[in-house]
């Protein structure tokens, strides 16, 4: 049979008329099984199985419309005419054969060559955790919501090829009501998780949607009813469900670092006060932490958090070096005692390292926490901090920059960068990354205690001193040791003098971290008292831990060209 033939007896029998009837069926079925896939977190695999099955319908469809036609609302056989006879047996059954793959060929390239993505397991994914919303009747209870959410995105970050947004990008955004589209953009992320907590007395009830951005619509969502005793395989079981919608494997689940819920529930509290990155936080932070150690002594990231809440106390200047730092490393050290892989503990001991002088232990634990967790953003900030102390300027540089990556709208952070270019002299370049640190949070006191400093190091002597008034406080001696250094170098030596001999009555009736005091009489002049004061400080046998400025600040510039600064820089290792 020739081909004209062979069109006009498929044209006959109504072959292309079945052939279009059953293409739109199936491009119906695949519209409709698709979003029912996705909806039941069944794997890719499944839609492959149903193209194909399709496409091997068209030769089924091709044959039975040669052999059967429906003529008044019944199937009959199709009536050969001669031309017909040439084609018979096996010849026929392969003519039609080829007309149905030939048929469904297109559709089958166009899905597996064409339309599908690259596999998914190459697909970058990234997720933003929002932080959950607190449904409960007591609205103190904030802790648990965070907390909650803290964890899961700590355990998102065991997800195989799962990028997770920090805590700190994604709580800069809590209570600010912001269109799906514009979250994403702003975060950089394809899909978001938020949710909600509802806690009253042991009930605990949870809901989480996962929302493509692209789109605005949920990928997954459930809703749970739990017992409080079961708040860490109800973590888990998100973390799963959420692998499992996105495509991804879990490396390991939720490890459970307590059995007492209480314990738990103090730890909560204490990283809540803790975030709130004030001396009072940290206070508060201390307390809830030691709590949660009497009721479970075995309970390391609370030592780990112990640790950091009682150190960063002794750098804020409110403990002494010899009453904090040995609870801190005796909680840091503690905390590696009872989980040696854990990474928030190899960093308290490196932060804690740092405050002794230690800079090569600091190093190595910094690097070990690295290892252990590569997106833990305090561990590439601490470190960034040790290599400018040592005078490491270019790397610290590229390790705050491994930071800021990682979280992005962290306060501390930016501002760590900012103090860097201080260091490296580059005063320019400090007060602009000051300033987009203050456009983040405008009531950060680190911030704008640094951008006081670096407008008087540019010489701009008006300004510093409006952006102290603004901390609006009476009680920090750095702030009044900061005016007195500015007026000192604004030529308003009088003053300045007259603050300094109050600073010194006022070091006998309190704690004032020497460093402080030397800073002063340094700007004022003063080299002998300014000498005496870190002299006095290095003989003692819990050296005060802010130190450590003597090599980069440039609050000691005016004493360096003394043969006596080099004998200060060998008491704490800086030579």
């Amino acid at each position: 049979m020739s081909l004209p033939s062979l069109l006009t007896e498929l044209s006959r029998r109504r072959v292309f008329r079945a052939l279009v009837a059953y293409g739109i069926a199936a491009s119906a079925v695949l519209q409709i099984i698709e979003p029912i896939m996705h909806g039941l977190q069944w794997p890719d695999r499944v839609l492959s199985y149903v193209v194909v099955a399709l496409a091997l319908g068209f030769p089924v469809v091709v044959s039975l419309a040669w052999i059967f036609d429906v003529r008044e609302g019944r199937i009959e056989r199709t009536a050969a005419v001669a031309p017909a006879s040439g084609l018979r047996g096996v010849r026929l059954v392969a003519v039609l054969l080829a007309v149905g793959l030939a048929t469904g060929a297109p559709g089958v390239i166009y899905f597996f060559a064409v339309r599908s993505p690259a596999p998914a397991a190459s697909a970058p994914v990234s997720i933003a955790v929002l932080p959950f919303v607190n449904m409960s009747s007591d609205k103190e209870t904030d802790y648990f919501s965070d907390g909650m959410t803290e964890e899961l995105i700590n355990a998102l970050a065991n997800i195989d090829g799962l990028r997770v947004v920090s805590r700190t990008a994604a709580f800069a955004l809590k209570g600010q009501n912001l269109k799906v589209q514009k979250i994403g953009a702003r975060l950089n992320v394809a899909t978001l998780l938020e949710g909600s907590v509802r806690r009253e007395g042991n009930a605990l009830r949870v809901t989480a949607q996962l929302i493509k951005v692209s789109d605005g619509y949920q990928l997954w969502s459930k809703s749970y009813d739990r017992e409080l005793k079961s708040i860490f395989a109800l973590e888990d079981e998100i973390t799963r469900s959420i692998a499992q919608a996105l495509r991804r494997k879990l490396v390991h689940g939720i490890k459970q670092p307590t059995t007492d819920l209480a314990a738990h529930d103090l730890y909560l509290k204490g990283r809540y006060f803790w975030n709130k990155r004030t001396l009072a936080g940290f206070k508060s932070a201390a307390e809830h932490f030691e709590h949660a150690i009497q009721l479970d002594p075995a309970y390391a990231i609370a030592y780990s958090g112990l640790a950091d809440a009682i150190a960063l106390q002794c750098e804020y200047g409110a403990l002494p070096a010899s009453e904090a730092i040995p609870k801190a490393r005796a909680a840091a050290l503690r905390a590696l005692e009872l989980d040696p892989g854990l990474a928030e503990a190899h960093t308290s001991l490196g932060n804690i390292s740092m405050d002794e002088f230690e800079w090569t232990r600091a190093i190595d634990e910094f690097r070990t926490a690295i290892e252990l967790e590569p997106d833990y953003a305090t561990a590439h900030q601490w470190y960034a901090e040790v290599l400018a102390r040592t005078g490491r300027l270019r790397e610290a540089r590229e390790e705050i920059r491994r930071a800021q990556l990682i979280d992005p709208t962290s306060l501390v952070i930016s501002t760590v960068a900012g103090s860097i270019s201080a260091y490296q002299r580059d005063y320019g370049r400090a007060v602009e990354e000051f300033h987009a640190t203050l456009e983040m949070e405008p009531g950060f006191r680190y911030a704008r205690g640094w951008l006081a400093r670096a407008y008087a190091l540019q010489g701009r002597y008006g300004e510093p001193l409006a952006e102290l008034d603004k901390l609006h406080t009476n009680e920090s001696v750095e702030v009044e040791a900061r005016r007195a250094i500015i007026y000192a170098m604004s030529g308003r030596r009088a003053e300045a003098l007259r603050m300094a001999r109050e600073l010194e009555e006022r070091s006998a009736r309190e704690f004032l971290p020497s460093t402080i005091l030397s800073s002063v009489w340094a700007a004022v002049g003063d080299r002998e008292r300014a000498f005496a004061a870190l002299e006095k400080a290095c003989a003692s046998p819990s050296r005060p831990v802010g130190l450590w400025r003597l090599k980069m600040d440039p609050d000691f510039d005016p004493l360096r060209s003394d043969p006596r600064f080099h004998g200060l820089l060998t008491c704490v290792h800086l030579d």
